[in-house]
C-alpha cells in the first residue's frame, strides 16, 4: 500500500473511531446530550441537502424534503423525551443500522456476484444486501430479544433503501460525497443514509409493541 493510502486508511480508520464514541457516548450519558446528538445531526445534514449542486429538474428530491433528512432524525429527539429515559432501544436501532453496513460489506466484497442496483451503487449486491439484514436481524436478536428479530431484519432492508436513496441522489448532482465534515467518510448525509426510512419506522413499531 502506497504511503497515501495508508493515511487516508488512518484517517478513515481514525474519523471512524471517533465517530461511534460521539454517538454512544452522547445517546448513552442522558436524554439531554442524545437529543441534541440528533438535533446536530439533522441541521448539519440538512445544510448538506441544501448546499448540494443542482440536479436535473425532478418530483421526487421535492417530494423526499418531507423526510430527508430532519423528521427522520427528529423522532430521535422524540424518544429522549420518553420518561424513564432508557438509552438502549435507540442504541439497539444504532447498532442495527452499523450491523447492516458490516454484513453487507462482509459478505458483499467476498462472495457479491449479482448486483443490487448497477446504474446507483455499483458496489452493492444482492448478496451483501442479505449477509446486512441478517446481521441487523441478529443484532435485534441480541439487544433486544428474540421476537424482535423480524424488526432487525425489517431496519436493515430500510437501511439499504436509505444508503440507495442517498446514492441517487448524489449521482444527479454528480457529487462523490455529500460534504467534508468526516474526514474519509464524507458528509454527515454519507454516514446517516441509512437512517431516512429505518427511524421513523423503528420509533413508531417500538412505541407501539414495546414501550
Amino acid at each position: 500500500m502506497s504511503e497515501k493510502g495508508r493515511s487516508e486508511t488512518w484517517t478513515r480508520a481514525l474519523t471512524g473511531a471517533v465517530f461511534v464514541v460521539v454517538v454512544m457516548g452522547a445517546v448513552w450519558h442522558s436524554p439531554w446530550s442524545s437529543a441534541a446528538l440528533w438535533d446536530v445531526v439533522a441541521t448539519l445534514a440538512w445544510v448538506e441537502w441544501f448546499k448540494a449542486p443542482k440536479g436535473p429538474s425532478s418530483k421526487w428530491p421535492k417530494a423526499m424534503l418531507f423526510l430527508f433528512p430532519v423528521p427522520a432524525l427528529a423522532s430521535l429527539h422524540w424518544m429522549c423525551a420518553l420518561e424513564p429515559y432508557d438509552p438502549w432501544p435507540i442504541l439497539s436501532f444504532v447498532w442495527m443500522i452499523w450491523a447492516n453496513d458490516t454484513g453487507a460489506y462482509l459478505v458483499g466484497k467476498p462472495f457479491g456476484k449479482h448486483k443490487l442496483w448497477p446504474s446507483v451503487s455499483p458496489g452493492k449486491s444482492w448478496e451483501g444486501f442479505a449477509g446486512g439484514v441478517v446481521a441487523a436481524a441478529g443484532v435485534a436478536w441480541a439487544t433486544l430479544g428474540l421476537e424482535f428479530w423480524g424488526l432487525g431484519a425489517l431496519m436493515g432492508v430500510l437501511s439499504t433503501a436509505g444508503d440507495l436513496t442517498q446514492s441517487a441522489w448524489k449521482r444527479r448532482r454528480g457529487m462523490k460525497d455529500s460534504g467534508t465534515m468526516l474526514p474519509g467518510h464524507g458528509g454527515i448525509l454519507d454516514r446517516f443514509d441509512g437512517f431516512l426510512y429505518a427511524t421513523p419506522v423503528y420509533v413508531l413499531l417500538y412505541c407501539i409493541f414495546a414501550a
